[in-house]
């Protein structure tokens, strides 16, 4: 077995609790998940209809054994690295690496397409306000200027330390508590009556084009439960600020538990109100047409409320859309920091600065964001797409890695811990549940081949293959040690 490196561990600050946990995790799922895709899914899936709001449900459900999973983990092995850590630790450091690269990969793309859409809503939320000269942030260079405002002004932020990015996410969770109050109350107390007549005489000259949605299939259902996933991805920024939490063996489960049981209630409420309010036939209508903005939350909301609280929403979801480039690039930089730690990239990523933060990472990762930005604007091809089966994936590996660690006949304190009872069955049920929704994410219909998640994993997959067998081959030859065995001989220190 090899030793750690200990000139690479260097500890951040201790200083997160677990409602900062919750805030942080809530922050990175509460956004375009709800607001846009949730509405706009009946357009990929049409014969889902009016159970979008069930199928939310059943996304954030099947995720339960994940959420077990990981507060489990997040208890007994806190650090900066989360999945990959333990992915790592449990089955083999390439296989962690190479699952977590996958999850990297659709998080820093969308710190990038998220910094493209806030000039949308930017745009689109001025222009509702009566300042017309606010279409100019939907153009090119609005969308540039704008974008690298918001992803360096949050590196800004993170570079303060991570005390200020968890007072950051408490105010930030305030904020979707109100939207999405303003959402379902709306929702819940306007006649569907009300909205068609407004689309109707808004956008149609008075009457709504009839259609007729195709019959409900397997396929459309869990299509779009899996589109959704999405969504939920956001939990697996929790675990990341293990490194940095006070005391992770009971902060850490609360706040995972707190992340994903307040999203999944709000998720389903806020869908609810939705499909009240506007029909999914009439949504299907408008999600085709050159008005599809007003299927969305804030543009549902503008229709039906009275203005000013229809401009407060708007104000706010543009808010919740920018700020979930702050977790992302939380998660983005603590991973690039701990592949460092365990020596897969140069012991720079590893330097933090006078805050504690690891300032390198957080600059390459929001310079990544800004590559991604700027292809978003000229080519437009995205690779957020991905997001859903990496989530599914850390689930089946996950649940592989509690199996065979129970399979040890002689287990350290930490593998007794994982290899209980109910984390086995949870193992069992995570992997059943996720190998049923995989084949409905590897190919997406009527998606551009460069679009597609099978496509742009194999891609992701060969990036990662070239920088961990490039560092294995480095190590071996620079420092003389196998690189697998030395990650898989300690436990990085937090």
């Amino acid at each position: 077995m090899g030793s750690q490196p200990s000139d690479q561990v260097v500890k951040l600050a201790k200083v997160v609790g677990w409602v900062a946990i919750m805030a942080s995790a809530v922050a990175q799922e509460y956004g375009a998940g709800i607001n846009v895709v949730a509405t706009s899914s009946i357009g990929t899936y049409p014969g889902i209809g009016n159970l979008v709001p069930l199928a939310m449900l059943v996304a954030g459900l099947i995720l339960l054994p994940k959420v077990f999973m990981f507060q489990r983990f997040g208890s007994v092995i806190s650090t900066s690295g989360g999945e990959y850590t333990w992915m790592s630790r449990t089955i083999h450091p390439r296989v962690g690496f190479y699952i977590h690269f996958l999850y990297f990969a659709g998080v820093v793309a969308g710190m990038g397409f998220l910094a493209y859409s806030v000039g949308l809503v930017l745009a689109s939320t001025l222009v509702g306000l009566g300042i017309s000269s606010g279409v100019w942030f939907a153009t090119p260079i609005g969308h540039l200027v704008i974008g690298l405002i918001v992803i360096w002004l949050i590196f800004a932020l993170h570079y303060t330390g991570v005390r200020n990015y968890a007072i950051f996410v408490i105010i930030l969770l305030a904020i979707v508590l109100a939207a999405a109050s303003i959402s379902i109350v709306v929702g819940f107390a306007t006649p569907s009556a009300i909205f068609i007549k407004a689309v109707a005489n808004n956008f149609f000259h008075g009457s709504i084009p009839s259609i007729t949605l195709p019959p409900l299939t397997y396929n459309a259902f869990f299509g779009t439960v899996v589109l959704f996933i999405f969504a939920y991805a956001g939990l697996s920024a929790a675990p990341l600020l293990g490194g940095e939490t006070k005391n992770p063996k009971k902060d850490m489960p609360r706040g995972i538990w707190g992340g994903w049981l307040i999203v999944l209630v709000l998720f389903t409420l806020v869908a609810l109100a939705v499909f009240h309010v506007m029909p999914a036939q009439v949504a299907y209508v408008l999600v085709k047409s050159k008005y599809s903005y007003y299927a969305t939350v804030p543009g549902i909301i503008s229709l039906v409320a009275p203005k000013y609280l229809g401009d407060i929403l708007s104000i706010l979801v543009l808010i919740i859309l920018a700020k979930t480039i702050a977790p992302e690039m939380m998660a983005t930089s603590r991973t690039l920091y701990e592949w460092s730690v365990d020596y897969i990239l140069p012991k720079i990523f590893g330097h933090v600065n006078k805050f504690k933060a690891p300032d390198f990472s957080l600059f390459v990762a929001a310079l990544i964001g800004t590559l991604f930005l700027m292809d978003t604007i000229v080519i437009g091809v995205p690779i957020v797409v991905i997001r859903s089966l990496s989530v599914l994936l850390v689930i089946v590996f996950l649940g592989i890695g509690v199996l065979l660690t129970s399979r040890k006949k002689e287990k350290k304190d930490w593998e007794k811990a994982i290899t209980d009872v109910s984390m086995i069955a949870a193992a069992i049920a995570g992997i059943i549940v996720a190998l049923i929704f995989i084949p409905s994410v590897i190919i997406v219909p009527h998606v551009p081949l460069l679009l597609q998640p099978s496509f742009q994993s194999v891609i992701s997959l060969i990036i990662a293959a070239i920088i961990y067998e490039a560092a294995r081959i480095y190590r071996k030859r620079r420092n003389g040690f196998d690189l697998n065995e030395m990650i898989k001989s300690y436990i990085p220190p937090e």
